[in-house]
């Protein structure tokens, strides 16, 4: 049997390229990861309920209804715990202040990069993220400003019910102060019309 002879210089080269490889991959997997603190502190300060849970930061790109809208990635995302009316559902009527309410989410999410929270379920059965949305620089969650200000109401699916005690309160005071869904039901019936 040969013995291999390695020049200790080459061996202690291989070495360091070896370690240089390693660290360069263990960089990048570590940026690739989202981190549970990577939204913004006010947001776990205001819902500490959220602390821990899977967070990632992306770019909404289109918004199709006042519920759901489409990331940069080409993801669809469903709003959790909330129930805009309809304004694309094929074959069916526009809802009364679904136009108000898509235009809304439209306005406030189009072009901006939101935070998504996880919450027990991922994704429903069409295949949309069900997901917990801040608009990043604000740390109120826009599900919750959709039912606040009368753009949807409660819409409580398991498992996914975190917050939904938070969605009925938010509702009850829409509904008190009259606002949007709950206002003037001549003008809500006048936004809702027949698709084409």
């Amino acid at each position: 049997m040969h013995k291999l002879y390695f020049n200790p210089r080459a061996r202690h080269l291989a070495v360091r390229l070896l370690l240089i490889c390693a660290f360069v991959l263990l960089l990048g997997a570590c940026g690739s990861k989202p981190a549970a603190d990577a939204a913004d502190p006010a947001i776990y300060k205001a819902y500490p309920d959220l602390q821990g849970r899977p967070v990632t930061l992306t770019e909404v790109k289109r918004v199709v209804d006042g519920d759901t809208f489409e990331t940069s990635a080409g993801e669809k995302v469903r709003l959790i715990g909330v129930n805009t009316p309809e304004t694309v559902k094929p074959g069916s009527p526009i809802q009364p202040y679904g136009k108000q309410a898509s235009a809304f989410t439209k306005g406030r999410l189009t072009g901006k990069s939101v935070y998504l929270f996880a919450d027990t379920g991922d994704k429903d059965k069409y295949g949309r993220l069900l997901r917990y949305v801040f608009i990043q620089g604000e740390n109120v969650m826009f599900n919750e400003t959709l039912v606040r200000e009368g753009y949807a109401n409660t819409m409580t699916i398991q498992p996914n019910v975190m917050f939904q005690d938070l969605f009925l309160d938010a509702e009850k005071e829409a509904r008190k102060a009259k606002r949007g869904l709950w206002g003037d039901p001549a003008q809500a019936k006048e936004s809702g019309t027949k698709k084409k």
